[in-house]
């Protein structure tokens, strides 16, 4: 084994996170993780600098990158943002490896490091089918998705863009949420509703509904207002939110045979468990009709482990530079 250690980093569409991983026992070990605000850095190769001269240690054997972003040819512009992010030029800076991913093909390899505390339960606990795929869904900037796909024989991970596959109301009220946004955005994603933007397009779209002709609330505050029970538009937006939410991730579950469980990632669900618990959630989970068994069993979890998306990112290495 010649690639010993990796430098591992997240990028979101908000915040850049940097650890070691020490991969010599076969298991990615986490070491002096650090957090940076993406704004003020025009290029990920400075945030990198930046780490590596603040650590004063040798440059790592290799660089495993998950970004917010579909990757090709070893490139990855950020959804969400202007940085792209490139192997080549991190090899070019010193790495004798590099890697970039998606930042929810992360999570999902992930997934095999997780246990306990590092995870929440959602919805009461549920047996699912241990060794069976597990899919990975996240509302934060946007609507992540991805799934570690399992036999008997192997796991994969399969990374998608399916947080902007088309939204699929079910009552009214959602149906009287899409009209409006469509005049707004054309085609509606799930993205428009699930993420943080979504909370804001989802109130703003209630409020039209209900004759008022305000700007759109920042998510923060809706979010707020909806837990404090101080605004009743906030309130249902958020009831709402939850329920499309519930709906979204037990689709994923049928999507990808996920009987092993949907995991739930992204800045929202760790910050709202509470919520997450009140019900609707789970109940809109499970509303399959004749398919309603089949997702009954699967556990809903939140990750709360502060440092997954690094964790997958440093098992990452392991599968592409040392069990190769």
């Amino acid at each position: 084994m010649t690639t010993k250690n990796c430098l591992v980093g997240d990028i979101g569409g908000t915040n850049v996170r940097l650890a070691l991983a020490d991969l010599t026992d076969g298991s990615p070990k986490i070491s002096a993780p650090k957090s940076l605000p993406r704004a003020g850095y025009a290029t990920f190769e400075e945030v990198v600098d930046l780490y590596l001269k603040e650590s004063g240690g040798p440059i790592p054997d290799a660089i495993v990158v998950a970004v917010a972003g579909p990757s090709k040819d070893g490139v990855v512009k950020l959804t969400n943002g202007k940085w792209v992010i490139s192997e080549a030029v991190l090899r070019a800076r010193g790495f004798k490896d590099a890697l970039v991913i998606n930042d929810y093909a992360a999570l999902a390899y992930a997934v095999e490091h997780l246990s306990g505390d590092d995870l929440a339960t959602i919805g009461g606990d549920h047996p699912g089918i241990p060794g069976e795929t597990v899919g990975v869904v996240g509302a934060g900037t946007g609507l992540g998705v991805a799934a570690l796909v399992r036999d008997k024989f192997s796991s994969s991970v399969m990374v998608t863009e399916g947080g902007h596959i088309a939204f699929s109301p079910v009552d009214d009220t959602e149906y009287a949420i899409l009209n409006v946004l469509k005049v707004r955005y054309g085609r509606v994603s799930a993205e428009r509703l699930l993420s943080g933007p979504g909370l804001s397009n989802i109130h703003w779209a209630l409020t039209r509904l209900s004759g008022l002709d305000i700007a759109p609330l920042d998510p923060a505050e809706v979010a707020k207002r909806a837990v404090a029970k101080a605004d009743p538009h906030c309130q249902k937006a958020f009831e709402v939110f939850l329920g499309i939410y519930g709906r979204f991730a037990g689709d994923i579950a049928l999507a990808y045979g996920a009987r092993g469980g949907v995991y739930l990632g992204g800045g929202i669900a760790p910050r709202f468990i509470r919520e997450l618990n009140n019900g609707t959630f789970r109940r809109c989970f499970e509303d399959k009709g004749r398919f309603g068994n089949y997702v009954g069993i699967v556990p809903t979890k939140v990750i709360v482990h502060p440092y997954a998306a690094l964790l997958g990112a440093g098992e990452a290495a392991l599968r592409a530079f040392v069990r190769r």
